[in-house]
């Protein structure tokens, strides 16, 4: 009885952690295409902005601890120790961008420093990404397909704040500079594109497996 119990709360447990991951990663990716529309919005919406912003990246917590989690169950000793250690990043990236919403959007941070506060978060974010997603690829964590999603959203992320730090610390000026923003505005489009796909798709995945086991 006490096995069949303790059976029983374990698989409660883990339904209920994929249901809460699979939302939030749902919550993320529709969030990114409110974020998306930013500059069309009229400044009375800003509210809307700052929820959508926050849920955007909130909602990456969950996925990150669940990645984690599921990485670093394989592996043991230095290997499980380096999975910690890609899990602090993205828990990073994802809590200063969350901090810098509600100063960026009320203008009580200037909206230069607020933009090299983001983009460099997202670019950290696009660090973890790239490295869970190929570990997830390698062990077959979740959909080979949505492991290459995922690592292409942080290689594209990761690369448009290595642009935009190469055109702060170079100073780069003339004919450069326009393929330079260019690039970096492609890496950015392309980066929400694959996160958005990847997140909705993973959220999906995830309320399936809690339906396929008998859970609604």
């Amino acid at each position: 009885m006490n096995t069949l119990a303790q059976t029983s709360s374990a698989t409660n447990s883990w339904l209920q952690r994929n249901r809460v991951v699979g939302w939030s990663a749902i919550a993320s990716g529709l969030s990114l295409i409110i974020v998306g529309q930013k500059p069309y919005f009229p400044p009375s919406w800003g509210l809307v902005l700052v929820v959508g912003a926050l849920a955007l990246y909130l909602g990456m917590i969950p996925v990150i601890g669940w990645i984690g989690q599921g990485l670093t169950t394989p592996h043991k000793a230095d290997a499980g120790r380096t999975m910690h250690v890609v899990e602090i990043i993205g828990l990073t990236g994802a809590g200063v961008a969350a901090i810098t919403v509600p100063l960026a959007l009320p203008h009580w941070l200037p909206a230069v420093p607020a933009q090299i506060l983001d983009t460099s978060s997202l670019g950290v974010i696009g660090l973890w990404l790239m490295i869970v997603n190929a570990f997830a690829f390698r062990i077959q964590l979740v959909n080979r397909v949505l492991a290459v999603l995922g690592a292409l959203a942080g290689m594209s992320w990761l690369l448009a704040a290595v642009i935009m730090w190469a055109e702060l610390m170079t100073g780069a000026h003339g004919s450069i500079t326009p393929t330079l923003e260019d690039a970096r505005t492609l890496a950015g489009y392309v980066g929400s594109a694959c996160y958005l796909i990847w997140a909705l798709w993973l959220g999906a995945w995830l309320l399936l497996r809690c339906v396929t086991s008998g859970d609604v």
